[in-house]
């Protein structure tokens, strides 16, 4: 009977670890949390055994395939006429705090609020974070205060900078670039300053008869106004 139950759990437990695998929970920087199809590999990885006081430079490639699988669900995705991007990083270890300091760019792509057309939008930012063991408490006084000394940071600028936590003997830079991405695009993308947006269909645009002619010429009743308008003498400060 004991032999039975355990043949009968195996496959639930394979499933469930199937499901584990396949589907996992990602929080964006934003706190909302997407569920994956596939189990997802950090791009932008630093193993901290390799960074120490004097610090260590790296250099990344934002492929196309990355920005679109990252940036798909705010609307952005990576300009197929453009190069790619690249992400550099310097690297600086003290204690068990890490400061990373770089500059991120891309040639990104999305819908132009007017038109609905193609509006590029070339995205460049720096950034600098501390990242913090989570086996060392965050507000540790003597941990900033070492930080401050040893990394040059005047108290000010180290109340300023962005903390981060991580564990392990990695820090994964990949959601930290999303969120400059993403805040350094503009919230209202133009494919030209001079977009005039979707041209109205003469079937649904306004009476003339009511509302004046729509091709840009003023209304007959507003011409008192502009002749008022004229007289006023010009502001010469």
């Amino acid at each position: 009977m004991r032999e039975a139950c355990a043949q009968a759990e195996k496959p639930c437990i394979r499933h469930a670890l199937t499901s584990i695998r396949t589907h996992t929970i990602v929080r964006s920087p934003f706190g909302a949390a997407t569920l994956c199809d596939q189990l997802t590999m950090p791009e932008f990885v630093l193993q901290v055994l390799d960074i120490d006081e004097t610090g260590k430079d790296y250099s990344f490639v934002l492929t196309r395939e990355w920005l679109d699988a990252t940036l798909g669900d705010a609307g952005l995705r990576g300009d197929p006429d453009q190069p790619i991007g690249a992400l550099t990083v310097h690297a600086q270890k003290n204690g068990n705090e890490f400061l990373v300091e770089g500059k991120v760019r891309a040639a990104l792509v999305t819908d132009c609020v007017r038109c609905l057309g193609v509006a590029h939008v070339p995205v460049s930012s720096h950034f600098a974070t501390l990242f913090n063991r989570t086996s060392v408490p965050r507000g540790s006084g003597s941990s900033k205060r070492a930080a401050a000394e040893t990394l040059e940071i005047s108290e000010e600028d180290d109340d300023d900078l962005q903390r981060e936590d991580f564990s392990g003997h990695e820090i994964a830079l990949d959601d930290l670039v999303r969120e400059y991405l993403v805040l350094d695009a503009p919230m209202q993308p133009l494919c030209s300053e001079q977009c005039e947006g979707i041209a109205v269909p003469k079937h649904v645009r306004p009476p003339e008869e009511v509302f004046g002619p729509s091709d840009g010429s003023v209304d007959p009743r507003l011409a008192p106004l502009l002749r008022l308008r004229d007289k006023v003498p010009p502001n010469k400060e």
